[in-house]
């Protein structure tokens, strides 16, 4: 006795779409070519939603956070960054190296390097920046084909932070979204210590209060 045929599960599989629909079935293929010509009319007077870049603007929402940038102080001109290298030790990816120079008054970021190229846009730097220092841009406008222009020193980073518009989001503004109201912790001592004022024992007569 002959031993059967091997098939493949390709082979099973075409032998029962023939059995299903007894060959080549004419009314699938022409519903399937409907479809898709009903498909391309429909898209063919539509508005196109496509953004020609770059001579086309792409408008970004006000909390859109895309390159990392330093900014300087808007009362002095003065560099916001005093070089604490928060934003270094904070970093997951370690992408960024600060060195501090004393001075008198305040310190300043001798140097600032951020290797953009491996960042990756946690904004933690951001979060834990005292001073408003780096910050987000509504941008993200910094393609090249030369990974080594991703490396961007103190200078190309104030640079980004002039051409672009700033994001909404700051350290400052982000710790007090993480924490509670001020006006609410002010309400939560408040009472706890009007309440133990009004539940202590007066002084007796002749003992000190």
């Amino acid at each position: 006795m002959a031993a059967p045929e091997v098939q493949t599960v390709g082979e099973v599989r075409a032998l029962r779409d023939a059995r299903r629909t007894g060959g080549t079935d004419v009314t699938v293929i022409v519903r399937a070519i409907l479809g898709a010509m009903r498909m391309t009319l429909r898209n063919l007077f539509r508005k196109p939603v496509t953004v020609h870049y770059p001579t086309t603007t792409r408008v970004y929402p006000d909390r859109y956070r895309g390159l990392l940038a330093l900014v300087y102080e808007k009362d002095t001109g003065e560099e916001a960054c005093i070089g604490c290298r928060l934003c270094e030790y904070v970093c997951p990816p370690a992408v960024i190296k600060v060195e501090m120079l004393k001075s008198e008054k305040r310190n300043y970021a001798k140097t600032f390097t951020l290797e953009l190229y491996a960042c990756e846009f946690c904004e933690l730097c951001v979060q834990v920046c005292p001073t408003d220092a780096i910050v987000m841009m509504k941008s993200f406008d910094l393609a090249t084909g030369d990974r080594r222009e991703l490396l961007l020193d103190k200078d190309r980073l104030h640079a980004i932070g002039l051409q672009h518009e700033q994001s909404w989001a700051t350290g400052n503004r982000l710790r007090d979204m993480q924490g509670p109201p001020k006006q609410a912790r002010a309400v939560e001592h408040a009472p706890a210590s009007a309440d133990a004022t009004a539940g202590k024992p007066a002084p007796r007569e002749g003992t000190p209060a």
